[in-house]
């Protein structure tokens, strides 16, 4: 072969390349990039590192986690669910079954952002259980047909196993593709009346994974819905961002200088009891559709609740993980991290937010809820030049505490009000200078008007 024949077949191969790609659906399900994990295991336990906020504890779904020794025990249990799933709708065969997963194996297969190494047979297979058994919890969640109490009774799911399995089915490593999930549903559940569609019965199954406070289910997303953890992100995105202001000319607080990218892009701000100090006030923000949702008006920041518990991290976590993964997304949570990362610095701020009712703590105490927010965000890359939702009020603040008035407030508070001797020191000083006046007035006045 010249070398003009073998420029020919490297341009072939590009092209069959970039054919292929685009006929199939961009890769949405990832592996959790290696700064992310190694972060994380600095953080842990080393006899805990095995059940870290990536990894299933409970069911492996899909191919990164197949096979794993200590996930095992639950493979009985998705024959089971696709025992059940089947006799509730006996007029769909597992062959049909079979069929379906079959037409859809290669489109599956192009979802994952690594060449997926199993025999046909075996990758229909795991499709099969994995859909079949995600539905069956979905929709045992549900109670549909009255039948969860029954299942229960057969030991196919123990009411103990929701929080563990529910938290697995929202790792990034933990997913099939949605529309195999959706094949199955259309098929074995959805002759079920009063389910709507797949989406609707994930959102209402998966809403108690949320980490906030929710007055109302959120509405099914529009677009495309790539997996479980995709859909559970776009239903936690506010529905209108904040107000996106000028960063420039601004006044920072000479006390407190954030930190700028090179261009001046603003990255952080003070902390809550900073903020505090400058007279900043927190309230817990309400009627909100989603946690993300904080604002800054006045001197009022407003956040949504927030509960901590021990599944929290791990739903953070694989939502920023997958943020960094997926190119056609925002950098909505990632943000919120930041955000929490500066206003939550030590158990003193993560003790006003308490206070505030801005923050419902599970964990065991102040130190380790600020210690998570302190950790969410290392390692993370990100663009500070993407669009920011929070950019807006990053400026706000920072403005806010630019303002002299301001500056000596925080001063005061911070000098004068810091501790209890500190405030009698003040009282006291404040009470000689008065008795001092007293005494110099009384004694002029005599001078001038002495008694007749």
């Amino acid at each position: 072969m010249d070398e003009e024949d073998w420029v020919d077949s490297l341009k072939r191969r590009m092209e069959e390349a970039h054919c292929k790609r685009q006929r199939q659906d961009p890769c949405s399900i990832f592996r959790v990039p290696a700064n992310l994990r190694r972060c994380n295991l600095k953080s842990y336990d080393p006899t805990l590192i095995h059940y870290g906020p990536y990894d299933p504890s409970f069911v492996s779904i899909g191919p990164y986690h197949r096979g794993k020794p200590c996930l095992q025990q639950v493979e009985d249990l998705k024959w089971r669910t696709l025992r059940s799933l089947l006799l509730r709708n006996q007029a769909v065969g597992l062959e049909r079954c079979l069929e379906e997963m079959k037409d859809l194996e290669a489109r599956a297969r192009g979802c994952y952002s690594e060449v997926v190494d199993m025999y046909s047979k075996d990758f229909v297979e795991m499709m099969l259980l994995d859909g079949c058994f995600i539905v069956f919890v979905l929709a045992c969640e549900m109670d549909y047909a009255n039948q969860a109490e029954e299942d229960e009774e057969e030991g196919v799911l123990k009411v103990w196993m929701w929080p563990d399995v529910k938290k697995d089915l929202l790792l990034l490593e933990n997913q099939i593709p949605f529309f195999v999930v959706k094949a199955l549903f259309q098929l074995l559940v959805s002759p079920f009346e009063g389910i709507a569609s797949a989406e609707e019965l994930a959102i209402k199954a998966l809403i108690r994974c949320y980490p906030g406070r929710r007055d109302s289910l959120p509405a099914v997303p529009g677009g495309r819905i790539h997996h479980l953890l995709h859909l559970f992100y776009k239903s936690i995105l506010p529905v209108t961002e904040t107000e996106r202001l000028d960063a420039n000319n601004h006044d920072l607080l000479p006390l407190y200088q954030p930190k700028t990218s090179t261009k001046g892009v603003l990255e952080s701000i003070p902390s809550a009891a900073d903020l505090k100090e400058a007279g900043v006030k927190f309230k817990v923000k309400k009627n909100v559709t989603s946690f993300l949702d904080v604002t800054f008006c006045g001197r009022v920041m407003e956040i949504p609740l927030l509960a901590l518990y021990d599944k929290t991290e791990s739903v953070l976590r694989n939502l920023i993980a997958f943020e960094r993964c997926y190119m056609n997304t925002g950098d909505h949570v990632t943000r919120y991290a930041l955000f929490m990362d500066c206003l939550a610095h030590g158990p003193r701020d993560m003790s006003i937010l308490r206070k505030e009712g801005i923050i419902v703590n599970w964990l065991s105490g102040d130190e380790e809820a600020a210690r998570m927010f302190n950790q969410l965000f290392v390692e993370v890359a990100y663009d500070p030049w993407k669009n920011n939702y929070l950019s807006g009020l990053f400026v706000e603040v920072s403005r806010f505490c630019g303002l002299r008035q301001n500056r000596w407030r925080a001063k005061l508070v911070r000098d004068y009000f810091g501790n209890p001797w500190a405030i009698i020191s003040l009282g006291a000083a404040v009470m000689f200078l008065i008795l001092t006046f007293l005494q110099t007035f009384f004694a002029v006045y005599s001078y001038f008007c002495p008694p007749s």
